[in-house]
């Protein structure tokens, strides 16, 4: 939710509604069979990876894939279109906040995977200029499924061949092909909204501790706090400049190319592009290094183990090229 003004309200307001997010128990797997993995197509909203979710009310709902928030919602006006009830989001008090309501998507499916009934808030995803006159594209979905939405699932974006494949629930984790990352969730900033967090993941062979955020569609965004320790002064220096409307409620990032990219043993490119931010900017200050974003996760199926809170990178199914 990183285009509203309103997250600024969530932030305290939701701190304990993030399993708000995961949906109803599905149908569990026999803990001695494979889990079924549904594949469905990984489609490109405004340049943001996202999938459809289907609904018995008959509605389709254009959702994007948001690792990097912990609350799935929707936009106003596609929660209307569902005909369910909406409600006050409720705090740990049980007092309303009135700028946010809640609905559920009845009998949600992803292909043919039951969800069961959806739970997620409804806000107004209109973007909200920080200048006067400044125009923002508009959300370019319905809304979106964050981390929390795949709970005890697997889940694999594969974007070489534009396909996503997420299991039924898992009653254990599945074993790593190879290394693997560990996920971890924790607040950005001191207080700040919940986030998905992994290692494993370095810059011309420095070791990076990186926010996982697939609407981030650059490679690796540099914090100001972690650039002398990873040896990045010379190009954080960089004059070029590129606008991200989704991260942060735009921004401008500079660019530098040149940077060797990698997650563990897979190597991801020689001479990739490489973000920070500029001195116009105000980043909060976080315990993790950097962002990663889908521009890097692309060169390679990313899966996600989130009945075992792991991650890795399968490079079989790199993509030929990456912008």
């Amino acid at each position: 939710m990183r285009v509203f003004v309103l997250w600024l309200v969530l932030t305290v307001a939701l701190a304990a509604q993030a399993a708000l997010s995961g949906p109803l128990p599905g149908p569990q797997q026999n803990a001695t069979s494979q889990p079924r993995l549904v594949e469905v197509p990984l489609l490109d909203c405004a340049g943001l990876p996202c999938i459809e979710m289907s609904t018995s009310s008959g509605k389709t709902l254009r959702l994007l894939i948001d690792t990097a928030e912990a609350n799935s919602y929707l936009d106003i006006k596609a929660a209307q279109s569902l005909g369910a009830t909406l409600q006050p989001l409720k705090t740990e008090q049980n007092t309303d906040v009135s700028q946010v309501q809640q609905t559920t998507a009845p009998g949600a499916k992803i292909g043919d995977l039951p969800m069961g009934d959806f739970p997620f808030m409804v806000i107004d995803t209109t973007p909200q200029p920080d200048k006067p006159g400044e125009k923002l594209p508009p959300f370019p979905a319905d809304g979106a499924l964050t981390y929390t939405a795949f709970h005890n699932r697997m889940l694999q974006i594969d974007y070489a061949h534009h396909l996503v494949r997420l299991s039924e629930p898992l009653d254990a984790p599945p074993a790593c092909p190879q290394t693997c990352s560990d996920l971890k969730v924790g607040h950005v900033g001191n207080y700040g909204p919940l986030t998905l967090t992994a290692t494993g993941f370095s810059v011309n062979a420095e070791p990076v501790d990186a926010q996982i955020d697939t609407l981030f569609t650059g490679t690796m965004l540099i914090y100001p706090g972690s650039v002398q320790k990873l040896g990045l002064k010379k190009l954080a220096k960089a004059k070029h400049k590129e606008f991200f409307p989704y991260l942060q409620g735009g921004v401008k990032l500079a660019q530098a190319d040149g940077a060797a990219e990698a997650w563990q043993s897979v190597p991801l490119g020689q001479d990739l592009p490489l973000y920070f931010f500029t001195s116009d900017d105000h980043p909060n200050a976080v315990s993790y290094d950097a962002t990663v974003g889908s521009g890097l996760l692309s060169h390679a199926t990313a899966v996600f183990d989130f009945k075992g809170m792991r991650f890795w990178l399968d490079a079989g199914t790199a993509a030929s090229s990456v912008k």
